[in-house]
C-alpha cells in the first residue's frame, strides 16, 4: 500500500515537472538528468513500521543540542581484519568497496542527517574491542557505539561489565522488527540481558555465514539426472547424499602418486567445518533453560551420535574430502589453496562463507557455480540451518561509560541505522552484489531467499566457545579422533565453569 502511494506521488510530481518545463520552453539538452544532482526525497520512514518516541535532542528553535549533531562509532579498519572490516557504517573508506555498497551507505546516512540533523561518523581502528575497553576504562567517551566482533564483545566487553543491556532501551530499539535478527536476539541473551545485537545494521553476519558452492559443469557431466536445487526443495539434500556425490568425483588426477590438493575432490573443506556441519544438523552446543541461562546441549545420545558421524566421514580425506589444514607447510596460504581447488574446477563442492564467494570472481577459467545450503543430517530434519561464524560477525553495542541521556540517544540512532540498513544496505548487498555479481542463476538466488539467510544460527557455544566446546570438534579432526564422549568428559568441568563465570558476570 505504501509503495502504491509513493508510486502515484512520484508520477504526479513528474507530470507537474513536465508542465513546468514546457512553460519555460523545455530543458537544456547539454546537461543530462544523470549528471544533475538528484533531489533527496524521503520515500518512506521508520514510522511506517513502529511509533518512535519524539526525537528530543534538539533545542526549542530546532537547532541540535550541543554535541548531539554527530553519532560516532568505533569500527574495524582493514589493516588487521583484512577480510572482516567495516564497509557498511560510513562510505568511501576503501577503494575496494563495491560502488553500489558505498552508494547505499551514503543514502542511509544522508537520509538520517536530512531528517534528524545527525551526521553518522566512525573511527576505523585495528582492534575495536581493545579500543573500546580503553575508552570505557578512561571515561573518554569518544564513541557513542561500536561494532565489535561478537565473540570479542561477549568474552571481553560484556563479561567485563562495559556494555549497556540493550533490553533497557525498549522504547527506542524494537527487536521485534525485521531490521533486527530475531535468531540472534533470542540466542545471544543471557539471563534476559542482551549486550549485543545484529541484523540489517551490518552485512557482516551474512558475509561470514556458510553456504555450499558447487561446480555446475561437473555436476551436469557426472550427474545429468540430478537436479540439486530440486533436491534441496524436496528436503532430500542431506549429509549422506553429499558424500555419495563426492565419492564419485574424487580421484588422483595430477599424475603423482597419493592424493594432494592438486587432485580432484568431492569437497574442499577444513577441520573447522565439522562445527558448521554439526550446527547445520539442527543440533546445538549450548541451549538455554527457562531462566534464559546457558545449558550444555552436546552430550545426549542424539548430539553425540551426530557429532561422531560427522567426524568419521570428514576424516575419510583420501576418499571424498580435502581439508586445507593438511597442506600446512606445503603451500603459502592454506585458505587460498582451499579456494584454488574449487576455483580451478577440481572440486564438486566447497563449504564457503560468503566472504570467499566474492573471491571466486578472480578465477577467469572457473566453471559456472551454483549455491545450495549446508545439507541436513536427515530428510526429516525440520529445516536447513545456516552456521554464522560469530567469531567475525559484527554486532552493535553501547558502552556503559555514557550517561543515560547519551545512551538513549545512541539507542535511538542504532535503531535508525538498522532500519536504514534494511531499506538501503542489505538490499544493495543482497540483491545487487550477491545475486547479480556473484551468483549466476535464479535457482541460487532462491537458495539464498528460502533456505540460507532465513535461519542463521547464533549458537552460544560458537559465540562464547565456553571451555572450548566448539573448538573441540576441530581439535578432534586434527587428531584424527572421533571420541567426542571422552573429549567432552575431560572438558566438562572447564566448560561448566566458563558458563557459570559468564552467568555470574551477567547477572551481577
Amino acid at each position: 500500500m505504501v509503495f502504491k502511494k509513493i508510486t502515484a506521488l512520484a508520477i504526479c510530481l513528474l507530470l507537474l515537472a513536465s508542465l513546468a518545463l514546457a512553460s519555460c520552453g523545455g530543458t537544456d539538452q547539454s546537461e543530462s538528468p544523470a549528471e544533475s544532482e538528484p533531489e533527496k526525497v524521503l520515500t518512506d520512514s521508520i514510522e511506517d513500521y513502529v511509533k518512535m518516541p519524539a526525537f528530543r535532542w534538539r533545542n526549542s528553535d530546532g537547532s541540535m543540542r550541543e554535541g548531539y549533531d554527530k553519532f560516532n562509532l568505533c569500527i574495524y579498519s582493514n589493516n588487521v581484519a583484512t577480510t572482516y572490516f567495516s564497509e557498511d557504517i560510513v562510505p568511501n573508506l576503501y577503494s575496494t568497496t563495491d560502488e553500489v555498497l558505498n552508494a547505499a551507505v551514503t543514502a542511509r546516512n544522508d537520509e538520517i542527517e536530512l531528517k534528524y540533523g545527525v551526521k553518522i561518523t566512525a573511527e576505523a581502528v585495528d582492534d575495536v574491542v581493545e579500543t573500546l575497553k580503553n575508552d570505557v576504562s578512561s571515561s573518554l567517551n569518544n564513541y557513542d557505539a561500536a561494532m565489535p566482533f561478537m565473540r570479542g564483545a561477549a568474552n571481553s566487553l560484556a563479561a567485563d561489565g562495559m556494555l549497556y543491556d540493550l533490553f533497557e532501551f525498549g522504547d527506542y530499539i524494537h527487536f521485534d522488527q525485521p531490521w533486527w535478527d530475531k535468531d540472534c536476539v533470542e540466542s545471544v541473551s543471557i539471563g534476559h540481558k542482551l549486550y549485543m545485537a545484529t541484523g540489517d545494521i551490518s552485512i557482516m553476519p551474512k558475509i561470514v555465514s556458510f553456504g555450499m558452492t558447487f561446480n555446475k559443469v561437473m555436476m551436469e557431466n557426472r550427474f545429468p539426472d540430478i537436479d540439486l536445487y530440486q533436491m534441496v526443495r524436496d528436503g532430500e539434500w542431506t549429509f549422506d547424499r553429499m558424500i555419495e556425490l563426492c565419492r564419485e568425483v574424487t580421484y588422483e588426477s595430477d599424475g603423482s602418486a597419493g592424493m594432494t590438493y592438486a587432485d580432484n575432490w568431492g569437497l574442499s573443506s577444513s577441520y573447522a567445518d565439522a562445527g558448521a556441519f554439526y550446527l547445520a544438523s539442527g543440533q546445538k552446543f549450548i541451549t538455554k533453560d527457562t531462566e534464559d541461562l546457558p545449558v550444555i546441549a552436546l552430550g545426549d545420545e542424539t548430539s553425540v551420535s551426530t557429532a561422531i558421524k560427522i567426524l568419521e566421514n570428514l576424516q575419510l580425506e583420501n576418499v571424498w574430502v580435502y581439508h586445507c589444514d593438511t597442506s600446512a607447510g606445503q603451500v603459502p596460504n592454506i585458505w587460498q589453496t582451499s579456494l584454488d581447488v574449487f576455483g580451478e574446477n577440481r572440486a564438486l563442492f566447497r563449504t564457503s562463507a560468503f566472504s570467499a564467494i566474492k573471491k571466486l570472481r578472480a578465477y577467469d577459467g572457473a566453471d559456472e557455480f551454483g549455491l545450495v545450503p549446508v545439507p541436513k543430517m536427515t530428510p526429516t530434519q525440520d529445516t536447513y540451518h545456516t552456521y554464522c561464524n560469530t567469531v567475525y560477525a559484527h554486532a552493535a553495542v553501547i558502552p556503559n561509560s555514557l550517561d543515560r541521556e547519551r545512551a538513549e540517544f545512541a539507542a535511538y540512532m542504532l535503531e535508525l541505522m538498522a532500519y536504514g540498513g534494511m531499506k538501503h544496505i542489505t538490499k544493495a548487498y543482497y540483491d545487487t552484489i550477491l545475486k547479480t555479481r556473484d551468483l549466476k542463476d535464479a535457482e541460487s538466488e532462491e537458495m539464498l531467499d528460502k533456505y540460507i539467510f532465513n535461519h542463521l544460527v547464533y549458537d552460544l557455544g560458537n559465540v562464547y566457545d565456553f571451555g572450548g566446546i566448539q573448538s573441540m570438534l576441530g581439535d578432534l579432526m586434527a587428531n584424527n579422533s572421533t571420541d567426542i564422549a571422552s573429549a567432552l568428559q575431560s572438558n566438562l568441568d572447564k566448560i561448566q565453569s566458563a558458563i557459570d563465570e559468564t552467568v555470574e558476570e551477567y547477572l551481577n
